[in-house]
C-alpha cells in the first residue's frame, strides 16, 4: 500500500540531495536513450520510492493509474541491458476533498481516505548506466586532499628520497 506521506516524505529527500538528484537524470536519460518512453504510457509515471543505491544495482519503484498500465515491451528492452524489472498492483492511499460533512472521517477533521487501484514498476538499473564518474573531478578532489595534508610535488620526491637513506 503506498502512503501520500511516504512518496512526499521521499520527493523531499530527493530534493535536499543533490547526488541523487543527478542519479534519477541519469535513470531518466538511461530509459529515454532505450527508447522506453516510445512505448505507451510510460511517460504518465511517478516516482514513488527511490533511488536507492546498493553495491551494483540503483532501484526505483514508479507508480502508474490502473488504467494506465505501461506496455510491458518497454520494459522488455530494460531486460535487454540486464535490468530486473517487476510489476504489481497495488493501492494509492489518496485524502478525499471535502464537499459535504460525509467526507471527514467519524468524530474528526480528517478527511477520509480512498484506496486508488495503481500499478507499481520496480526498476533495478545496473549502477553502471545511472553513475557518472567524471575522472578529471575526482583527480582535483585528490590533488586538493594532498594539499590539505600538506603534500605536494616536492614532499613526495623528498620522502622517497629520504625512505632510501634509511
Amino acid at each position: 500500500m503506498i502512503n501520500i506521506n511516504d512518496t512526499v516524505h521521499n520527493h523531499y529527500q530527493i530534493h535536499k540531495n543533490a547526488s541523487l538528484l543527478d542519479v534519477l537524470i541519469e535513470f531518466d536519460k538511461f530509459l529515454d536513450d532505450l527508447n522506453v518512453y516510445s512505448y505507451e504510457n510510460w511517460m504518465e509515471g511517478e516516482i514513488v520510492d527511490g533511488p536507492h543505491l546498493s553495491r551494483y544495482w540503483c532501484e526505483v519503484s514508479i507508480m502508474y493509474p490502473y488504467k494506465q498500465m505501461p506496455n510491458p515491451m518497454g520494459a522488455e528492452r530494460l531486460t535487454d541491458k540486464k535490468c530486473k524489472v517487476s510489476f504489481r498492483e497495488d493501492h494509492y492511499n489518496e485524502p478525499r476533498r471535502i464537499k459535504t460533512p460525509d467526507d471527514y472521517e467519524p468524530g474528526t477533521k480528517k478527511p477520509k481516505i480512498d484506496e486508488i487501484p495503481v500499478w507499481v514498476v520496480k526498476i533495478r538499473v545496473p549502477k553502471k548506466y545511472v553513475m557518472i564518474y567524471d575522472k578529471n573531478e575526482l583527480d582535483q578532489e585528490e590533488i586538493v586532499k594532498g594539499e590539505q595534508k600538506g603534500l605536494n610535488d616536492e614532499t613526495r620526491q623528498s620522502g622517497n628520497a629520504s625512505e632510501t637513506d634509511i
